[in-house]
């Protein structure tokens, strides 16, 4: 089957509950294959054809769900790259990938318009936010308040106004709206194509997340799609039909793709599109949207915990908190848990979720024990996907034995594409035929079968014994009383050797006593020095801590000298002071 037909093989029987709800314009079951019609028919129209590459670059909304679905039915292979990919390194995600039609916002548009020409694109078709508003919130999107970041797309007229101007003069290029589209295949007669579906057949490209600074293209095939709704027929999740999915992360990740989207949707949940990614209103947000099921990344949740109380049953609708992409401390999680219990949540936080190249889709937290329950990623649901640790020879290790994190899955990626090199590194078929996914994390099994995942492997140093040390080893060792909301723990490496620093988000009532945070840090986790944020940079690709920021982040940390605070540079390869202090040179 096509993922439309696995997706309402499992809901035939509630046509009238919501597939997707946005903002109060509801899309049910029932009329969602209808919905799906016209854009297949409406693309066809321009000429998209079966095994066509098709760029899509939106927001999480309406017509990327079903845009999804639509050029999945029609059999091209659709290609998600984040729009920050897009606008650095355009010709790389679309003349590269042999697509010549573009779906995009129309206020990404500004951004990539002087590339369109140089790289054959044929078709741009345009979204908007505000299509699929009810006409009493039209003007919805004009009023909210925005992330620095994200005013410079939305509210930037001038740019917009020039972007008009150009387009006038691009006589080789179909600008088309996505509405005339859908006005098209509304008059077209022509059924879905309900013929056999070839399971080996390439369905999408999709990308790694890019915190190398070099992202890969993710090839799935049809197979691997239908396998993460199939995995998961007769198990007992503990969803409901009906369950309101509070759908944030873009669909241009696996995660917001499959875990959030496709796999709710075939369970029966309305998905609850939100397209602004920000993680500074994710409380509130989350409040209004009256969701049930919410998986967002660590880094929304602590923002949340920052601000403090919403409202004391502002979160009464929220039956499972996910969280996914980023391990996190114990101490964040009580942190967490505590925010989400202060505004009137009933669960608590469930660690895990996302869908990685490797299938592990459902390595997840869903029956964790209450009492136990911490920095454990959770038990495999479902006998389809399978992991283990192993050591530095591939061999299994005991239970409580830390080691590499290996995952097999039928609903993984099929490779990395054009990247023989890379995909011989993520995955091997061992001697018993089975392939295997390297997932590059360190992990541990608990005595109960639930595993710990730690974090990456390369998430370490040597020491002068030559002896690897793992930097989260420090992170999960934050209690709840330190002074500390979050922290990143990094290694400068110089000429004199490597140090261990902290870079940390103080509490509230800390934030008025450097000297003593830092040399109590530095005492208690044997660092170097410590750097003091106000926040964290978060990725706009990722929506986590930049990572690649901080690690490259090498100047403005302190330490305490005999009572007196110095401030440390690690820049030009070297571990200097910047200030004097008694006894230093």
């Amino acid at each position: 089957m096509s993922i439309l037909d696995n997706i309402i093989s499992w809901t035939h029987g509630i046509p009238d509950v919501a597939a997707i709800d946005y903002f109060g314009t509801v899309i049910t079951f029932g009329e969602l294959p209808e919905v799906v019609r016209w854009y297949v028919n409406g693309l066809k129209s321009i000429g998209v054809q079966k095994g066509d590459v098709v760029t899509l670059c939106l927001p999480v909304s309406v017509e990327n769900n079903v845009l999804v679905l639509a050029l999945n039915k029609m059999g091209a292979i659709q290609n998600t790259p984040n729009f920050l990919f897009l606008r650095s390194d355009f010709k790389t995600y679309t003349e590269k990938k042999k697509s010549d039609t573009l779906i995009l916002l129309d206020a990404y548009l500004p951004f990539v318009i002087d590339d369109l020409e140089a790289c054959h694109i044929k078709n741009v078709i345009l979204t908007s936010l505000s299509y699929y508003l009810p006409e009493s919130k039209k003007d919805y999107f004009d009023h909210i308040d925005l992330p620095e970041k994200l005013k410079e797309i939305f509210d930037n007229k001038s740019k917009q106004e020039a972007c008009m101007k150009k387009m006038a003069t691009m006589q080789s290029i179909n600008f088309i709206r996505m509405e005339e589209i859908i006005e098209i295949g509304k008059t077209s007669t022509e059924p879905l194509d309900d013929g056999p579906v070839d399971m080996d057949r390439d369905v999408s490209y999709s990308y790694t997340s890019g915190t190398t600074g070099k992202p890969k293209c993710i090839v799935y095939k049809e197979l691997s799609a239908n396998a993460l709704i199939e995995l998961h027929k007769g198990i007992n999740t503990k969803d409901f039909v009906g369950d309101r999915c509070f759908q944030s992360i873009p669909l241009t990740h696996a995660t917001g793709e499959r875990f959030c989207g496709l796999l709710q949707m075939a369970r029966g949940k309305t998905m609850v599109p939100q397209p602004i990614y920000n993680k500074d209103s994710f409380g509130e947000d989350l409040m209004a949207s009256k969701c049930s099921w919410v998986t967002v990344t660590p880094s929304f949740y602590l923002a949340g915990v920052e601000k403090g109380v919403i409202a004391p049953d502002a979160f009464k609708h929220v039956t499972r908190p996910c969280s996914g992409g980023e391990p996190l401390t114990k101490s964040n999680v009580i942190l967490i848990d505590n925010w989400l219990k202060k505004n009137g949540c009933k669960t608590r936080l469930s660690i895990g979720g996302g869908a990685a190249e490797d299938g592990s889709s459902t390595i997840t937290s869903y029956f964790m024990d209450e009492r136990t329950k911490t920095n454990e990623t959770g038990y495999p649901v479902e006998p389809g996907i399978r992991a283990k640790i192993v050591d530095q020879n591939g061999k299994t290790v005991p239970k409580g034995q830390r080691g590499k994190f290996h995952v097999t899955s039928p609903a993984a990626a099929d490779r990395y594409l054009d990247d023989p090199k890379a995909t011989a590194h993520r995955w091997y078929v061992d001697k018993d035929g089975i392939r295997w996914g390297n997932t590059e994390d360190i992990a541990v099994q608990n005595p109960d079968g639930s595993f710990n995942i730690l974090g990456r492997a390369s998430d370490s140093y040597r020491d002068e014994q030559g002896k690897t040390k793992y930097l989260f080893d420090i992170e999960y060792a934050l209690e709840t009383s330190d002074p500390v909301v979050e922290w990143e723990i990094s290694a400068h490496t110089t000429d004199s050797g490597t140090y261990v620093v902290g870079q940390v988000i103080l509490k509230d009532e800390y934030k008025n006593k450097p000297k003593e945070v830092i040399e109590m840090l530095c005492k208690k986790y044997h660092l170097d020095s410590v750097k003091i944020y106000k926040e964290f940079e978060m990725s706009d690709v990722t929506g986590k801590r930049d990572y690649q920021l901080l690690k490259n982040d090498k100047e403005g940390y302190y330490c305490v000298h005999n009572g007196e605070l110095c401030e440390v540079s690690y820049a030009n390869n070297k571990r200097q002071y910047v200030t004097k202090c008694q006894n230093n040179a």
